[in-house]
């Protein structure tokens, strides 16, 4: 993290800081174990800070911002960003095969939403009102939830060397928690196309219905389709959306409108997720759900009941790729 990043957050260089440059040889292994101390005080000071914000719930986003940024400062500058050794190798195992997938899967989520929104728009009446309306906002708390299984699922589990989801999928994870700003250098293509690929088969099975089933059937079901459909769309702009709570330069004010007033994932309250290591506040669609699953200790639940079950310790790999330095 730059020196005057730190200072403009409130953070203090501290009296062993050490400035940027070349070292003489022999002083290599000394500053390097120095270097190691530092990192595993803050992560565990992170820690500890972030069960004690969690506890009081007063404050939460303002606070974790600030352990976030003295988590930074007291950690060497090879654990975070594009010049991490692990956020390299994960970034080299980007390929063209995974490229064209992201291509097919957005090509063909957006040419299936045209076609659903066109064809719910025919058969909605002012009688499904209320019934859409609740269906929507159905369909976002769904959403909401689901990136948060997902994001739990892939940080907490699995490894990148797993056979076909680990390169594909496992790996941006990974790479996101090393290097959190990768993803603003990701183009639209990349940032969105496993999302899209993910809401293809529920796109598909509503277009098959418009096409085959009875205008008064479709009738019926229509508040239905639409909670499939806002579903489908929020989980679609998810990654996006995860994106823009990274981005803090060059917003559209309609997002930052939307961030601030907490329709759409905010910016600081995605902080509390970035502490090490990485536990909590998984929701990335909106957040509404990650302090009331937070509350009730649901992903330390399912953690303590996989780990008893299967002898796996959670986010093992996620810290293996984080502690690599060559």
């Amino acid at each position: 993290m730059p020196v005057a990043r730190a200072l403009a957050l409130g953070g203090s260089l501290g009296p062993g800081t050490l400035l940027r440059g070349p070292q003489p040889e022999a002083d290599a292994l000394p500053l390097a174990g120095a270097r190691e101390q530092r990192r595993g005080r803050a992560m565990a000071s992170g820690g500890a800070e972030r069960a004690r914000l969690q506890a009081s719930g007063a404050g939460t986003e303002l606070e974790a911002e600030a352990v976030y940024a003295q988590e930074e400062s007291e950690c060497s500058s090879r654990r975070w960003g594009a010049q991490h050794v692990g956020a390299r190798e994960l970034a080299e195992l980007y390929s063209p095969g995974k490229r064209l997938q992201e291509w097919i899967s957005v090509i063909l989520c957006f040419c299936l939403i045209s076609f659903n929104f066109y064809n719910l728009l025919s058969y909605l009446s002012l009688d499904h009102t209320l019934s859409v309306i609740v269906g929507i906002f159905a369909g976002v708390i769904t959403a909401d939830f689901l990136s948060g299984l997902v994001h739990w699922g892939a940080d907490t589990w699995g490894s990148v060397e797993l056979p076909i989801v680990g390169k594909a999928f496992i790996r941006p994870f990974r790479e996101h928690h090393i290097d959190p700003t990768a993803i603003t250098r990701h183009d639209f293509i990349e940032t969105n196309g496993d999302n899209c690929m993910m809401t293809l088969v529920p796109l598909a099975n509503m277009a098959y219905k418009f096409v085959s089933l009875s205008p008064e059937a479709l009738y019926q079901t229509c508040p239905w389709e639409c909670y499939v459909f806002a579903l489908a769309i929020f989980v679609t702009l998810t990654n996006q959306i995860h994106k823009w709570s990274h981005t803090y330069f060059g917003l559209p004010r309609w997002v930052i409108f939307l961030q601030d007033w907490h329709v759409i994932l905010p910016r600081k309250h995605h902080r509390i997720h970035h502490v090490s290591p990485h536990e909590t506040y998984f929701c990335i669609t909106t957040g509404w759900l990650n302090y009331p699953l937070e509350k009730i200790g649901f992903w330390r639940c399912l953690e303590n009941i996989i780990q008893g079950v299967t002898g796996e310790k959670p986010r093992a790999d996620d810290m293996k790729w984080a502690q690599k330095v060559k």
